[in-house]
C-alpha cells in the first residue's frame, strides 16, 4: 500500500535535473503506481503542499492530470475509485492563491478534464460552486485579485472544453447555467476594467480580461439565442462602448493588453456573428459594432498596407481587419444568400430571421455603404503591398507558393478578396458598372502599375457575377493580352503580365473558341520564352497553362505547334528553381502537359524531358526535398505511355528506379512504393516483347518484389493486380516457378473478401492464362498451381456459396467455364459430385439470365464440353429432383461412386444445357468462323483499358470530338491482348457445330434421350 511519504519521495527522485539510473527508476515506479488506489490522491497532496519545490509540484500534477485522462472515466480498467475522486474533487480550489502561472494553467487543464467527464451527472453544482468561491475571494483583503485571476484562468478552461461537446448533456447544461453565470461576469468585468482604465495597473488589467474572455466564450457558445437575453444584450452594449474607448486610448498608448482586450471584443463579435449571424444582427447595437468595424477599416487602411511584417506585433492590425473582413463577409452572406435553412432551428426562428434581414438591408447595406466599401477594398486592401513587392523581388519562389498555398483567412488581401467575390455576387448591378468604369481608366497614364493590378484584380475576382455583361474573349484579345506585352516598364510589365494570367484562370471557359485559345497559348509560350520575364510571370504563366491543358475543352491539335517550345522552357525553367514546392509544381504540369498531349509529343523531346531525372533524382535525397521523387515518377510514367512501343527508350533509367521504390529494403519504398507501381505498371504496359522483359523485369529480385506488394499493399490492390495481368500477357512462362504459385496462394486467400475490381481483375488473369497458347509446357505448370494453391477450390466455393453478388460470380464462372472447355479432366478431377451439381445450377441460371451473346456464347460451351466425352456421361442414373432438399441430394451422390455421380449430376442438368444451346442456336447468326460481329462489342464483364483493338464500345460515336480527343495510339499490352482473343472460342468455334458434335453423342445414348424427352430430341435433329 503506497503513502504520502512514497510518493513524495519518488517524486523527489524523478524531478532531478540529474538524469542517471535512479530518476529513470522513479520514473517507472510512477508509471506503475498509476493503477493503484489512492496514487492521484497522494498526487495532489504534494501539488497542493506549498512547501515542497516547483520541479516536485510540477511533476505530480502533470502526472495527476495525465491519470485522470486515463483513469478518471469509471468504464476504464483500474479507474480511481469515487471515494477518490471525491477527495481530490474537494482539493482541487485549494490554490487559486498560487502565484506560479504555469502551476495554475496546469491545475485548469486537470479541473476542465475532471468537469469533461463529471458534468452535469456527477458534479450538477459545478457553476453555483465557482460562483460561490468567486464571491467569496472577492471579499478577502488579501489576495483577492491573484484568486480571481487563478479562478478564471480556471474557468476559461472549463467554458473551453465544455463548449466543444456536442453529444451529451453537457453542452445543454451548461446553457441552462450560463444566464446564472452572465452577471457574476459582468459585475466583476466592469468592476475591473473601472479599475483599470483609471490606474493602468497590469495585475487588474489581467483579471478583467480573464473575465471579458470567459464571457466572449459564455455568449458566442452558451446560447441558442443570445438576443434573447437581456443581460448578454446589456452587456454587448457596453462591449461595444469600451472597444471603441480602448481603440482611442490605443492612439496614444498602445499597449500589447490593451491590443489583447482590442482582439478579445473583435474575437466575440466574430465568434457570435459564425455561431448565429441572426441572433448577432437583432443585437440593438449590432449596426454601431458593424460600423465601428467599417469605420476601423477605412481608418487603419493606409497603415496595413504599410505594415512592414517583419517588425514586432506588427500584425495586430492586420488580425484585426481579417476578422473585420470575416465578421462582414458573414453577414453579407446572411442578409443576401437565399437559402437560410441551416439557422432556422425552430418554426418561430422564421419570423426572427426576416426581421434581422431586413432590418440589415434597410438599415445598413444601403447604396452609399456598399459603394464605400467596394472604394475602400479597391483602393487599398486588393492592392499588392510594399511587402509583397519586397518578397517578390528578394523571395520570388517562397512567395508564389504563399500566394498558392495560403488560406484567405489568414492574410488581409486575400480576405479583402474572397469577400469582393461575396459584394459582386450579391451587389452585381452596381458593380459591374464600377468595374468596367475603372477598366476604362487602365489607358489613364497617371495610374501607376499597382493601382492597375488591383484594378485588374477586381474584374478578376467578378467573373462568376459580371460574365453576362461583357464580351471577355474580345477583351481578353483586344485588350488584356495586348497591354500585358506592350508595357515598357519593368514593374508595370510584370505586375499586368502576371494579373493577366490570373484573370483568364478565372475567366476563362467553356465557351472559349478554338482561335482565342491558340492566341492565349501563344500568349503563353511568349511569357516563357522571354529571358526579361522574372520567375513569378514565368510561374503564373505555368499555373494558367495547367489550367488551360487540363480543361476538358483542351484540343491537342490546337496545341501542337506549342509543344516542343513550351516544354522546353519548362524544363529551363525548373532547372533555375531552388524551392520544392516549385519545382514540383512545374513537373506536375510537365506530367499534365505529356499525358494530354500523347501522341504529338516527338521521341526526341520526351527523352530530352527524361534526361532531367537523374540530376533532380540524385539532388532531391535531403528531406525536405524527397517528396520531388514522387513527382519525378509520375512524369516518367506519363512518358513511358506516351512512347509506347518506344519506351525501351528509357529503360535505362525507368527499370532500375522501380526497383529503389518497390523493394521493401530500399529507404525509399515507405515513400515511393505506389508511385513506383504506378510506374511499373506503365512500364509493363508498353515493353514490346518477351524477349525484352525477361532481360530485367523477369529477374527474381522483381517477381519477389512482385508477390510482396502483392501481400502487403493490399490498399492499391488493384494496382498490383494489374502488373500481374501485364506479365500473364507476355507470357505465362514467367510466373512458371515459386513465385507464380505463391500469387495464385494469396488469391485463393483473398478471393472471399477482395472488392468487385479485384475480382474482376483476378479471373481476367486467370482467363489470360488459360487462353494462352499452348505451344510451351507452361500450361501444366499453371494447373499445377491451380491446384496446389487451392486458388480452384476457392473460386468454386465462390460460385456455390449464397451470394447477393451475380456481378461478380458471372466474371468469376468465365475462368471455370474456359477450364471446362481448355481442360475438362481437370476440371472433373477436381470438383465432388455435389459441388458440381451446384455450380451447374448456378451456371444454368445465370445462363437464363445473360443477354450478352458474347458471355451467353462462353457459358454455353462450357456446359456443351461436359457432354462431349461420353464416358462422364455413361451410367448416369436419376437419383433426385431439382425440388428435392440439398442435404438429401448431396447424401444420394455420397452413396455412388465418384464416376457414377458425376455421371448423374450431367444426366440431371443435360435438358436445361441442350434447350439453352438450342433457343442460342435460333438467336445467332454466326459466319464459318464462329464469330458474329456482336462478340467484339464490349461488355460489362470486360476490362474498361484492356479491350480489343477494333472493339466496338456501345453509344460511342468516333466522330464525336471529345471520343477524338481522348483517343491514344493502341497501347502493346493491348495489341498482344487482341492477339490472345483471337484464338477465344468463342470467335473461333462454331457453336451449331459444337451443338451437334453433342448431339450425336446424344443420339448414341437411350438413356439421355428419354431424360430429354421426344419434343427436345427432335428439335436437337433438326439442329
Amino acid at each position: 500500500m503506497i503513502d504520502y511519504n512514497t510518493v513524495l519521495q519518488t517524486l523527489v527522485v524523478a524531478s532531478s535535473s540529474i538524469r542517471g539510473a535512479d530518476q529513470q527508476m522513479a520514473e517507472a515506479q510512477l508509471k506503475n503506481w498509476e493503477a493503484e488506489k489512492g496514487f492521484h490522491y497522494h498526487l495532489q497532496s504534494v501539488y497542493i503542499n506549498r512547501e515542497l519545490s516547483l520541479q516536485v509540484r510540477w511533476l505530480a500534477v502533470i502526472c495527476l492530470k495525465n491519470g485522470v485522462e486515463k483513469y478518471w472515466r469509471p468504464t476504464r480498467i483500474n479507474a480511481i475509485t469515487k471515494e477518490e475522486k471525491l477527495e481530490i474533487r474537494k482539493r482541487l480550489f485549494m490554490t487559486l492563491d498560487e502565484s506560479n502561472n504555469q502551476l495554475t494553467i496546469q491545475n485548469a487543464h486537470l479541473i476542465s478534464r475532471i468537469c469533461r467527464i463529471d458534468f452535469p451527472v456527477e458534479w450538477p453544482t459545478l457553476f453555483e460552486d465557482m460562483i460561490l468561491i468567486m464571491d467569496a475571494c472577492s471579499h478577502e483583503v488579501n489576495n483577492s485579485v491573484v484568486k480571481l485571476n487563478n479562478l478564471m484562468i480556471i474557468m476559461n478552461q472549463v467554458l473551453k472544453i465544455l463548449c466543444t461537446v456536442r453529444i451529451g448533456k453537457a453542452r445543454i447544461m451548461l446553457q441552462t447555467k450560463a444566464p446564472i453565470l452572465i452577471p457574476h461576469f459582468v459585475k466583476f468585468y466592469h468592476l475591473f476594467f473601472d479599475q483599470w482604465s483609471a490606474t493602468f495597473d497590469v495585475a487588474i488589467m489581467e483579471v478583467g480580461y480573464m473575465f471579458l474572455k470567459c464571457l466572449r466564450r459564455l455568449i458566442a457558445d452558451g446560447y441558442t439565442y443570445q438576443h434573447r437575453d437581456k443581460s448578454v444584450q446589456e452587456f454587448m452594449e457596453l462591449s461595444l462602448q469600451h472597444f471603441q474607448k480602448l481603440l482611442l486610448l490605443h492612439e496614444t498608448n498602445p499597449l500589447e493588453l490593451l491590443e489583447r482586450y482590442i482582439k478579445c471584443y473583435v474575437k466575440l463579435y466574430y465568434n457570435l456573428v459564425r455561431e448565429n449571424a441572426c441572433a448577432f444582427g437583432l443585437m440593438s447595437c449590432s449596426i454601431n459594432i458593424l460600423l465601428t468595424l467599417l469605420s476601423l477599416l477605412q481608418q487603419k487602411a493606409e497603415l496595413i498596407y504599410n505594415l512592414e511584417v517583419e517588425a514586432d506585433g506588427s500584425d495586430f492590425w492586420e488580425k484585426i481587419a481579417i476578422k473585420s473582413f470575416v465578421i462582414m463577409k458573414s453577414i453579407t452572406n446572411f442578409v443576401f444568400q437565399e437559402q437560410r435553412s441551416n439557422i432556422v432551428k425552430q418554426r418561430n426562428d422564421k419570423v426572427e430571421v426576416d426581421h434581422c434581414v431586413e432590418l440589415l438591408r434597410s438599415k445598413f447595406f444601403t447604396v452609399e455603404l456598399v459603394e464605400s466599401l467596394i472604394n475602400l477594398i479597391t483602393d487599398y486592401y486588393l492592392k499588392l503591398r510594399p511587402t509583397d513587392l519586397e518578397s517578390w523581388s528578394d523571395s520570388p519562389e517562397e512567395w508564389f507558393n504563399e500566394e498558392m498555398a495560403v488560406n484567405w483567412e489568414f492574410q488581409v488581401r486575400k480576405c479583402a478578396e474572397n469577400y469582393f467575390q461575396d459584394l459582386s455576387s450579391h451587389f452585381n448591378e452596381q458593380i459591374s458598372t464600377f468595374i468596367m468604369n475603372k477598366i476604362e481608366q487602365l489607358g489613364n497614364d497617371n495610374l501607376d502599375a499597382i493601382s492597375k493590378d488591383a484594378t485588374l484584380s477586381i474584374f478578376e475576382l467578378s467573373a462568376n457575377s459580371i460574365r453576362s455583361k461583357c464580351n471577355f474573349y474580345q477583351l481578353l484579345v483586344d485588350y488584356f493580352i495586348p497591354q500585358a506585352l506592350q508595357s515598357n516598364d519593368i514593374v508595370n510589365s510584370k505586375l499586368i503580365k502576371r494579373r493577366v494570367c490570373l484573370i483568364i484562370n478565372e475567366w476563362f471557359d467553356e465557351k472559349g473558341d478554338s482561335n482565342v485559345r491558340v492566341q492565349v497559348y501563344t500568349f503563353l509560350s511568349n511569357l516563357l520564352a522571354d529571358s526579361n520575364n522574372d520567375i513569378i510571370v514565368k510561374l503564373t504563366a505555368v499555373q494558367t497553362l495547367k489550367y488551360m491543358v487540363d480543361d476538358w475543352e483542351f484540343r491537342k491539335r490546337d496545341f501542337q505547334k506549342f509543344n516542343v517550345d513550351i516544354v522546353k522552357n519548362m524544363l529551363e525553367l525548373v532547372n533555375s528553381l531552388s524551392s520544392t514546392e516549385c519545382k514540383i509544381f512545374i513537373l506536375n504540369t510537365l506530367s499534365v502537359v505529356i499525358e494530354r498531349n500523347t501522341p504529338l509529343i516527338s521521341n526526341e523531346l520526351l527523352i530530352e524531358t527524361v534526361s532531367i531525372v537523374p540530376i533532380f533524382w540524385q539532388n532531391s535525397n535531403s528531406a525536405n526535398e524527397m517528396i520531388i521523387k514522387n513527382s519525378l515518377l509520375r512524369l516518367l510514367k506519363d512518358i513511358t505511355i506516351s512512347l509506347n512501343k518506344d519506351s525501351h527508350l528509357i529503360h535505362q533509367i525507368v527499370i532500375p528506379l522501380i526497383s529503389v521504390c518497390c523493394d521493401y529494403k530500399s529507404e525509399f519504398y515507405g515513400l515511393l512504393c505506389e508511385d513506383g507501381l504506378e510506374l511499373w505498371s506503365s512500364v509493363m504496359k508498353t515493353i514490346d516483347s518477351a524477349g525484352v522483359i525477361s532481360a530485367k523485369l523477369s529477374d527474381s529480385q522483381y517477381l519477389q518484389m512482385l508477390t510482396h506488394a502483392l501481400v502487403n499493399m493490399t490498399e492499391v490492390l488493384p494496382l498490383v493486380l494489374t502488373i500481374i495481368r501485364s506479365y500473364f500477357l507476355v507470357t505465362c512462362a514467367i510466373l512458371d516457378n515459386e513465385y507464380g504459385a505463391e500469387i495464385f496462394t494469396v488469391f485463393a486467400s483473398y478471393l472471399k473478401t477482395m472488392k468487385d475490381d479485384a475480382v474482376f481483375l483476378t479471373s481476367s488473369i486467370i482467363e489470360i492464362a488459360i487462353m494462352e497458347p499452348d505451344t510451351e509446357t507452361n500450361k501444366e505448370v499453371f494447373y499445377n498451381n491451380l491446384t496446389k494453391s487451392r486458388l480452384f477450390q476457392e473460386i468454386i466455393d465462390y460460385l456455390i456459396r449464397d451470394s447477393d453478388n451475380p456481378y461478380c460470380e458471372i466474371k468469376l464462372c468465365l475462368p471455370i467455364l474456359r477450364v471446362m472447355i481448355d481442360k475438362t479432366e481437370y476440371f472433373i478431377s477436381n470438383i465432388t459430385p455435389f459441388e458440381l451439381y451446384l455450380l451447374l445450377r448456378n451456371l444454368v441460371k445465370f445462363t437464363r439470365n445473360q443477354f450478352d451473346p458474347k458471355v451467353r456464347k462462353l457459358f454455353l460451351l462450357g456446359l456443351l464440353s461436359l457432354y462431349k466425352n461420353m464416358q462422364y456421361v455413361e451410367n448416369g442414373a436419376i437419383l433426385f429432383a431439382e425440388t428435392d432438399p440439398e442435404a438429401e441430394i448431396e447424401f444420394k451422390l455420397q452413396q455412388q461412386d465418384k464416376q457414377s455421380a458425376i455421371a448423374s449430376v450431367l444426366h440431371h442438368w443435360v435438358t436445361a444445357v441442350i434447350e439453352l444451346s438450342i433457343v442460342f442456336v435460333e438467336e445467332i447468326r454466326e459466319n464459318d468462323d464462329g464469330d458474329l460481329p456482336v462478340y467484339h462489342k464490349h461488355t460489362a464483364y470486360d476490362d474498361e483499358e484492356l479491350r480489343e483493338i477494333g472493339e466496338e464500345v456501345e453509344d460511342e460515336d468516333k466522330d464525336n470530338e471529345y471520343v477524338q480527343e481522348v483517343a491514344v495510339p493502341v497501347s502493346v499490352e493491348r495489341e498482344r491482348f487482341t492477339v490472345l482473343v483471337s484464338g477465344d472460342p468463342v470467335h473461333r468455334v462454331v457453336f451449331r457445330r459444337a451443338l451437334r458434335d453433342v448431339a450425336s453423342g446424344v443420339f448414341n445414348s437411350a438413356t439421355l434421350q428419354q431424360r430429354l424427352g421426344p419434343a427436345v430430341v427432335e428439335e436437337l435433329q433438326r439442329v
